[in-house]
């Protein structure tokens, strides 16, 4: 969506007075929606006559040269007038300063930092809120008096020393939660206000994908609501890649945030089953996926399951009727592999023992689903990553001392947490498989692989 300034406003501060002003609305060229100028007001006709933001660029450029550029939530206003410069071919830099940042720091007790509410805290009288003027009006005033704490020079300092990143962090951000983000691998969490998870993000130096969020294009509507949602940021460091997606599919499903577009779907796998019916026989049927049910194999979508018992189905000698592969209704199936193997239940009368061991034979030998644990580089150096799969389910992850001696799945068990595996999950630790090589087995037969 094309995002268009309609109107600037500019009030000039010097020595505490404000000693300038201008105005002008602006032709934006485009349509202005109607939901926008509900807003602010200002229709499709008040600017159609009116200058582009090209005719009025130089004026903008001459009264705010060599001045602070001071705005409430300034990321999103700056946002705008620089892609404005920036679309007509021109550069525009200016020093920033924040009024919500500079409230929030020199009057932390406020329940709220709005435009509106310091307005009420100062008596301040903004006749017309969303209007360019009378808002740049209304933010010279507070930060008038702003001006007049005890600490206002020396916070000031901080806040317009271009190192300090504290013009470049959403308005409601603490600066020290940002300094003190690791520049590691793991899992970033942005909350609001309340601490509802409004996004989770996953990076290979989390400081550094946190500080893209809160840079580049920030003049869009959509991005200045996601900023203003954003009043903390936590982490999970994970070391490596593959454990970084896992955590972070299972935190988008979790919490479910506002701000996140994928991964929210709970799609759950299939797997194959067993049963014992009535008669003492073995069946083999595909259904979906849980927490807590041990498929023998577990596979993305029903035709990727319903295909592989199909194939292991007549490889084996098994019954088509028996594992749902036929209706009930055709009685018997009549089928011959390619090593001339028939059903062994419709066309021999084979007993249960007999047929559940041809079963347990086929399952043995199953070329999908196999169970293994995945090791990877840990948090740190005394540590490693495990990834657990079972029978081609994600069962759980967690972290391995380097001196704790693992022989079997019992003795990591203590240092795994469960996971809920998806479609998603699944997804994600495929082509990692393919980059793994197997290092070894445990006693119980579990395959050991590592990722470099």
């Amino acid at each position: 969506m094309n995002h268009r300034v309609v109107e600037v406003g500019v009030v000039v501060i010097e020595n505490g007075e404000m000693v300038d002003r201008f105005q002008s609305l602006i032709n934006p060229e485009i349509e202005i929606p109607f939901n926008v100028t509900l807003i602010h007001g200002i229709t499709n006709g008040m600017v159609e006559s009116e200058p582009t933001f090209s005719e009025i660029a130089d004026q903008l450029d001459e009264i705010t040269r060599d001045c602070v550029f001071i705005a409430h939530s300034v990321q999103f206003d700056f946002g705008f007038i620089k892609a404005e410069f920036n679309r007509i071919g021109k550069s525009f830099d200016r020093k920033r300063l924040c009024t919500v940042r500079l409230s929030k720091r020199l009057i932390p007790g406020l329940k709220s930092h709005s435009l509106a509410s310091l307005c009420h805290f100062y008596s301040i009288q903004n006749q017309r809120a969303h209007r360019a003027l009378e808002d740049a009006e209304a933010t010279a005033r507070i930060f008038l008096h702003l001006s007049e704490m005890p600490q206002f020079e020396l916070v000031l300092k901080e806040f317009l020393n271009r190192k300090s990143k504290e013009m470049s962090l959403p308005p409601h951000v603490k600066k020290d939660s940002f300094i003190n983000l690791p520049e590691t691998c793991g899992v970033y969490i942005f909350s609001d206000q309340t601490g509802k998870v409004v996004y989770v993000g996953k990076a290979l130096h989390i400081k550094d994908r946190v500080s893209q969020h809160f840079s580049g294009n920030t003049h869009t509507k959509g991005k200045q609501s996601f900023l203003n949602h954003v009043f903390t940021v936590d982490y999970q460091e994970t070391g490596h890649e593959l454990m970084a997606l896992l955590v972070e599919n299972e935190l988008i499903k979790k919490h479910f945030p506002r701000f996140n577009s994928t991964n929210k779907d709970f799609q759950l796998n299939f797997g194959i089953y067993r049963y014992h019916d009535q008669k003492g026989f073995t069946r083999l049927v595909v259904g979906e996926t849980g927490k807590w049910s041990q498929p023998i194999s577990v596979f993305r979508t029903k035709a990727e399951a319903t295909l592989a018992l199909l194939k292991s189905t007549m490889k084996f000698g098994l019954c088509l009727v028996m594992n749902q592969l036929l209706p009930e209704k055709n009685g018997t199936c009549s089928y011959k592999n390619e090593d001339g193997i028939h059903c062994r239940v419709c066309n021999s009368k084979i007993n249960a023992e007999d047929y559940n061991f041809a079963i347990e034979n086929a399952i043995e030998n199953w070329d999908e689903g196999k169970s293994f644990v995945l090791q990877m580089e840990g948090r740190q150096k005394e540590e490693i990553g495990l990834v657990w799969v079972q029978h081609g389910k994600i069962k759980g992850y967690g972290y391995l001392p380097t001196d704790v001696e693992a022989q079997n799945i019992e003795d990591l068990r203590p240092f795994l947490s469960g996971y809920y595996d998806t479609q998603d999950a699944q997804s994600i630790l495929r082509p990692f498989l393919e980059k793994a090589r197997k290092r070894g087995r445990f006693d119980d037969g579990v395959d050991v692989l590592e990722l470099g």
